[in-house]
């Protein structure tokens, strides 16, 4: 597991998922179809895209297939770095 999907999992797993919930996420955790992600949810993980990685996400971006779980989220942050 590279840096990047580590941190972002770790992000998932500490900030998003509810206390008591026993869900163990990984880079395949569905996230919209879980649940995990709702409008508050997502917009604290674009906050720590953007501040902590460092990489803004254009509206363009804010596509749910962008969002399906951290692999997906991996390769967009990774294609806008190359930008």
């Amino acid at each position: 597991m590279t840096d990047l999907t580590r941190r972002l999992v770790d992000f998932v797993q500490d900030n998003l998922v509810e206390d008591g919930d026993d869900l163990k996420v990984d880079e395949t955790t569905p996230l919209l179809v879980s649940g995990l992600l709702d409008s508050l949810r997502t917009a604290r993980l674009l906050n720590f895209i953007r501040r902590d990685l460092g990489v803004p996400v254009p509206a363009a971006k804010l596509d749910p297939e962008n969002f399906r779980d951290v692999a997906t989220i991996v390769a967009m942050v990774r294609e806008l770095e190359s930008v």
